[in-house]
């Protein structure tokens, strides 16, 4: 009997560094490389280069195809089909419908894509995320809808089987698997051999009946291998044997080297960040964290730096903590990774108490009492009274379901990166060894006013 054993390796890429392409690494021919989406935004050695380092190291590595994360468009489209193509990679997405026939071809963005490894036909099925619009800036997916997800999974498997002839189909989606799982379970008859997910930030290992479901953790800390055997003597929908899985941890292993083209590439994107990001602004003596304690530290630095009466900082546009050491610009560009813009709103007490409910956010200038009711500057809230908000762009153009936009529709654009008061509030926290900053965050200087 003839059985072939076909590997699918699935990684959240996140945080590799490189600056140039070097020839793709010759991968095993049973192996598929595959990417849950949001290839490029997140540490500075990434970032800096607007997703050009890690492009080239997923093109180095091997990677087959992506699914179409949320984040994919942070540097723009013409960006987007640049990295995609140093990448070397194809990016899928069921649910993603473009109409307009130009911009369709320019992000050549597919239901599914068919690879071979071992003369065994692997359907690989994309999905994006259903929240896309309200988890990035909106404004850049112009002209892109997104379709219902089960409904999309439906189409394209059902195409990656009948037209594609695929012996075998999994999906890998830039969506969390507490959302997929119940889908999943409602359809036995597509036969998935994995569903990897992503979107969450978490690590998830999950059954829908026969099928994994699985995420492993972001920041390339895990991969998930999936090994599948497959008898092509069997009928079309019988030909998977066995399939098992595994989450396994990123660790350097000193038995085995480098790879020599990623080194100097590493070597040498490390280098020019840290020409570029690497002025010291303060120190941390233990780290800190969590990304929330990191995100109040944001929030008040906009509303010393900047001038107002509240900021709002959305919890998701933290990306990491503070380590242990010397922090620098690029410490502050690793922990607010995207290219957003502070802008200054004027809100009502009443809608602004509504605001502040929020889960997704975290503040500064604003407290609440035991009874709920709520305090600006040490004052009561007046509910008729204006108050000045700082709050990002993608916080003004509705990510993660703001409303700033229908509150101001004259919002004040301040100009400023969303990065640039954090880096000259912690600079003057004068922080050193002896004197962190973690030690320094109560010291609370006057605030820059209150212009609009």
């Amino acid at each position: 009997m003839d059985r072939r054993v076909v590997d699918v390796a699935r990684r959240r890429a996140r945080a590799l560094v490189l600056n140039r392409s070097d020839a793709p690494v010759v991968a095993p021919p049973r192996t598929l490389l595959l990417s849950g989406g949001d290839n490029f935004t997140g540490p500075a050695i990434s970032t800096y280069f607007n997703g050009v380092s890690m492009a080239s190291a997923m093109g180095r590595m091997g990677y087959a195809a992506s699914a179409f994360g949320n984040h994919e468009f942070d540097f723009g489209v013409p960006q987007f089909s640049k990295l995609r193509d140093l990448a070397r990679l194809r990016y899928l997405a069921a649910n993603v419908k473009i109409d307009d026939a130009k911009l369709a071809d320019e992000l050549a963005i597919r239901r599914y894509e068919v690879f071979e490894r071992k003369g065994v036909k692997i359907g690989v099925v994309g999905l994006a995320a259903a929240d896309t619009l309200k988890a990035a800036m909106a404004e850049r997916f112009r002209g892109i809808t997104f379709e219902p997800t089960e409904a999309s999974l439906d189409r394209a498997i059902h195409e990656a089987r009948e037209t594609g002839a695929a012996d075998v189909v999994v999906v890998t989606a830039h969506e969390c698997p507490d959302d997929l799982l119940p889908i999943v379970k409602k359809h036995p008859e597509w036969q998935l051999a994995f569903v990897g997910g992503g979107h969450c930030h978490r690590k998830i290992d999950a059954r829908a009946g026969d099928t994994p479901v699985i995420t492993p953790g972001w920041r390339l800390h895990q991969y998930a291998r999936v090994a599948i055997t497959i008898n092509p003597d069997n009928p079309p929908r019988a030909r998977v044997v066995t399939i098992s899985h595994s989450i396994v941890d990123v660790a350097t292993d000193p038995q085995v080297p480098a790879d020599p083209p990623l080194a100097r590439l590493v070597t040498a994107s490390r280098t020019k960040v840290d020409g570029a990001l690497g002025k010291v602004i303060g120190h941390s003596e233990d780290g800190i964290g969590p990304e929330e304690a990191v995100g109040k530290i944001v929030s008040d630095a906009w509303l010393h730096e900047v001038g107002g009466d509240v900021a709002i900082m959305n919890r998701g546009g933290v990306r990491q903590t503070i380590p242990r050491g010397p922090i620098t610009h690029a410490t502050i560009w690793s922990v607010l990774p995207f290219d957003n813009r502070l802008v200054k709103v004027s809100i009502d007490g009443a809608s602004l108490a509504k605001d502040l409910e929020a889960k997704s956010f975290i503040i500064s200038g604003a407290k609440r009492a035991p009874n709920g009711d709520w305090s600006v500057g040490g004052k009561p809230m007046d509910p008729k009274t204006r108050y000045t908000v700082i709050i990002t762009d993608f916080m003004y153009g509705g990510g993660d379901g703001a409303v700033f936009a229908a509150q101001d529709p004259k919002a004040v654009g301040t100009g400023l990166s969303w990065r640039d008061p954090v880096i000259a509030w912690i600079e003057k926290k004068k922080s050193a060894e002896g004197g962190p900053l973690e030690k320094k965050l109560d010291e609370r200087p006057a605030p820059a006013g209150k212009q609009r």
